[in-house]
């Protein structure tokens, strides 16, 4: 294993696998770590393949490692310091209860969520119990890509039957954990809220100004200018206002196509896929599932998807919303849709800067992203560029939102 790939060791390996090759007395034999991720692909951790040699074998499992960016910028703008901890909870803490509960309502195979990678250990500090993170900060889990799991295209964004497929389990993940909320109060204030700790996504950077460079700015300056103001205000608030109810769940907040991975069938074209996982957990709230639909369709849906379908998705997610509450043995009588789509309104306030400063993000070519290992402020800004995806992108969601009379 290479110093300059990670800090991680043989030993670290040991420990945070020991809970689960204890039971079949398995051991670390080796280990080889490579990074995973190209640049520009994933600003807020370090993603790294490790392959660990088990004996007596031979027997090997790839995971993934992931652990903290490097950089202190990239550290202080994603706040490490609560997201690795609220991302922890959730893999060790909310994944086990949420299955739980589908197993004990008899979920069939096909409703059954299934979207959590296997987490095979983690922590928050290489210090024994210390709630600080630190850099020995780590989350193991199976390598999805060994798995036959792999994303979208960020710069094309995903087709039909792709968003079918995310639209419906986000549905079914969101209904959950309202299922949680109406079953089992005292779990969910224990242990689905505990991860839910809201969390400033950084210091606003100048490149969401990026949209005085679409072409409607010019006759829509105001509107724009009035709304990424407001929106900043509600999204980045450290202290937000309690969410509304019924709807109100356990929310990702980051979900775009770099945090969705798809499996197909074996030898089949990539037209339809069959299964997917989520990833990413690190800004989880207790707030309006519509915030991550709005986002996951103007972030990471085809640019025709959203002109032809959109309505159509809205509703589907909405269908498969009542359908897991349902299953779970909830009441469906106070999720009214036209209450859902003022859920969706509602939901635009907070979005439209969310949207604009992911876009920028989304946007920039691979071969011009940076390291992550060193990035500075003035790194960051400079690979953040604009250009023709960004404009055509940027200029869908403005016009749809003012069309909407949402800004």
């Amino acid at each position: 294993m290479s110093a300059k790939s990670s800090e991680l060791t043989k030993e670290d390996l040991q420990e945070l696998l020991r809970p689960k090759l204890k039971a079949e007395g398995a051991e670390v034999e080796d280990i080889s770590i490579r990074r995973l991720t190209k640049p520009g692909d994933n600003y807020g951790s370090t993603m790294l393949a490790v392959d660990v040699n088990l004996r007596p074998g031979p027997r090997t499992l790839h995971l993934v490692a992931k652990m903290i960016p490097k950089s202190s910028m990239l550290k202080e703008f994603f706040h490490c310091n609560v997201t690795v901890k609220k991302e922890t909870y959730m893999y060790l803490l909310v994944c086990p209860e949420y299955e739980r509960i589908q197993k004990e309502n008899n979920v069939p195979d096909d409703k059954f969520l299934g979207v959590f990678p296997e987490c095979y250990g983690a922590r928050i500090s290489s210090k024994g119990d210390s709630e600080i993170v630190d850099d020995g900060a780590v989350i193991l889990q199976g390598n999805l890509k060994v798995q036959g799991y792999e994303c979208g295209d960020r710069i094309i964004g995903l087709d039909l039957p792709h968003c079918e497929l995310v639209v419906d389990k986000l549905a079914r993940f969101h209904a959950t954990g309202v299922a949680m909320k109406i079953k089992k109060p005292d779990k969910f204030k224990e242990i689905v809220l505990k991860s839910a700790t809201p969390v400033a996504v950084g210091p606003g950077l100048t490149f969401v100004n990026a949209l005085e460079a679409i072409p409607e700015y010019a006759t829509m300056k105001e509107r724009i200018t009035t709304a990424l103001v407001k929106s900043k205000e509600v999204f980045d608030s450290s202290n937000p206002k309690p969410p509304r109810e019924p709807f109100a769940t356990l929310t990702h907040l980051d979900l775009w196509v770099n945090n969705i991975m798809f499996q197909y069938e074996s030898g089949s074209s990539k037209e339809n896929p069959k299964k997917l996982k989520l990833v990413d957990f690190q800004l989880i709230r207790y707030d309006s599932p519509a915030k991550d639909l709005l986002f996951f369709l103007y972030s990471s849906a085809k640019l025709e998807v959203l002109s032809e379908h959109y309505d159509y998705l809205v509703r589907l997610y909405y269908d498969s919303f009542l359908d897991c509450l349902r299953i779970l043995g909830c009441d469906t009588k106070p999720f009214i849709f036209e209450d859902f789509l003022d859920e969706m309104e509602n939901a635009s306030v907070s979005e439209f800067w969310h949207i604009a400063f992911m876009v920028v993000g989304i946007s920039v070519p691979s071969e011009e992203s940076h390291s992550t290992d060193d990035i500075t402020h003035g790194d960051f800004q400079q690979v953040l560029k604009v250009g023709k995806t960004f404009y055509s992108r940027a200029s869908k969601f403005v016009l749809d939102f003012a069309s909407r009379n949402w800004i």
